[in-house]
């Protein structure tokens, strides 16, 4: 996962800032404004992430309950599939249904590009479906790592005897109804953009220009993409 991350930070860096970066203090070196001097300053380096996990590992998760027994630990890792099945719900209903397989490449690594959302850069149908897919399997789960409590909880462990069948279902429908209902029509492109070379059109004022300093124009329906 590590690794994962360093690919991606670096692969980002050559869209953001022209040119491969693989050292994460020579990144921040380059966020400018008051959100990026901030960044830099609660930037974690090694030091603070062994304090930060310190106190989540060994308090927030309260691993004793966790690692109490075989049974409770391969309960709890089985379980952690109630989170990453909505993650894959919902990616796959964006990239699917959603966007219809057509991406702005480039605006993906931009803070205040397309793919924003809204001031917080925080997508709320997504964080709803999260919601509806998450919460009914949370009281089974905890029951599976602890037993003492399923005689608490009545009935609610059920769902989570097919906790992967309803989370990616549920998120699925909740995610791709939210987002026909209630459409962010900022996000979609006529085609996908690889580059902002593939973007030709000067439609509302838009311009190569615009799109390299990452500004919040968005571009409509009357986008003119080059053909790839």
């Amino acid at each position: 996962m590590l690794g994962l991350f360093g690919i991606i930070c670096c692969s980002a860096s050559k869209v953001v800032y022209g040119k491969y970066i693989w050292d994460p203090l020579e990144i921040s070196s380059h966020w400018d404004g008051p959100a990026g001097r901030a960044g830099a300053f609660f930037y974690i380096n090694i030091r603070r992430g062994v304090i930060i996990t310190t106190v989540i590992a060994g308090w927030v998760m309260q691993p004793w309950k966790i690692i109490h027994s075989a049974q409770s630990l391969l309960a709890f890792m089985a379980g952690l599939g109630i989170f990453l099945a909505p993650i894959a719900a919902m990616l796959s209903a964006d990239y699917w249904v959603v966007q219809k397989q057509m991406y702005d490449v480039p605006g993906l690594y931009r803070a205040h590009g397309r793919y924003r959302f809204n001031r917080w850069g925080t997508n709320w149908r997504a964080a709803a479906a999260f919601l509806v897919s998450v919460v009914p399997s949370v009281p089974g789960m905890a029951a599976s790592v602890s037993p003492s409590i399923k005689g608490t909880i009545g009935d609610a462990d059920k769902i989570y005897f097919m906790f992967y069948f309803w989370g990616y279902t549920s998120a699925f429908l909740v995610y791709v109804g939210l987002s026909h209902f209630f459409p962010a029509p900022e996000t979609h492109v006529a085609a996908t953009i690889y580059k902002d070379s593939d973007v030709i059109s000067g439609a509302d004022g838009f311009d190569k220009g615009d799109s390299e300093l990452g500004d919040e124009k968005k571009l409509t329906e009357r986008e003119v993409v080059s053909s790839v």
